[in-house]
């Protein structure tokens, strides 16, 4: 399957570094935003705008397209275009609403004595390169559920459970209507928080995989 990936807000490239050997049997785009772009983006349909443009408007043509976060929101935004045929979407920690406290945490703690200075130092390098105006877009009163509306094939999210298993909110606690809820297929990754890719590899990969089929 030919396939494209977008990361999130203020990381890089290389948070796919864990799984992309699991995933060579595929043809994956690993897109990368210029910082030169990113600079100059307001809104997520600004960064949106400019993956079309660079990786869609040539007929280019993908089977499914994966955004973690911010590139979740992109991935909506581009799915929900009629000229743009994709047969599945993925959401990692895409957050289409505010969501309760519960999800906003980086990190599990054990996570953070391992991997916790690569990300931070990435995500320090990163944020200069990210205009406010996007960061308020992504962070306070926000509303992206409008493109599910115009998505007619199957949207996936994958959220990381916080190593709460039993909690009993986790759905609840994403803020989204039982209508839009009844457009997504939800699956929780054990034992991590937002960068489910970095904190469990193993179950990000296979999650995606089973996904795919």
């Amino acid at each position: 399957m030919k396939g494209m990936f977008l990361y999130g807000s203020n990381c890089q490239p290389w948070i796919w570094n864990n799984i992309k050997d699991i995933f060579k049997i595929h043809e994956i785009e690993y897109v990368e935003y210029p910082r030169d772009v990113t600079k100059k983006c307001r809104t997520v349909a600004d960064l949106s705008r400019w993956v079309y443009e660079t990786y869609l408007s040539n007929h280019q043509t993908y089977d499914f397209i994966l955004g973690h976060s911010m590139g979740g929101i992109i991935a909506l935004h581009l799915s929900a275009l009629d000229e743009v045929h994709i047969k599945k979407t993925i959401l990692v920690e895409a957050f289409l609403k505010p969501t309760e406290p519960f999800y906003r945490n980086l990190l599990m703690e054990e996570n953070q004595k391992k991997i916790g200075n690569s990300v931070y130092a990435m995500l320090k390098e990163e944020e200069i390169n990210y205009t406010y105006e996007l960061k308020v877009a992504l962070k306070e009163d926000f509303d992206y559920t409008d493109d599910l509306k115009h998505i007619h094939h199957d949207v996936y999210g994958l959220y990381g459970n916080r190593g709460k298993k039993d909690y009993p909110l986790m759905i609840h606690d994403l803020n989204l209507l039982d209508e839009e809820l009844a457009k997504m297929k939800i699956h929780f990754i054990d034992d991590s928080c937002h960068l489910p890719m970095l904190e469990n590899p193993q179950e990000f990969a296979q999650r995606v995989t089973a996904i795919l089929g």
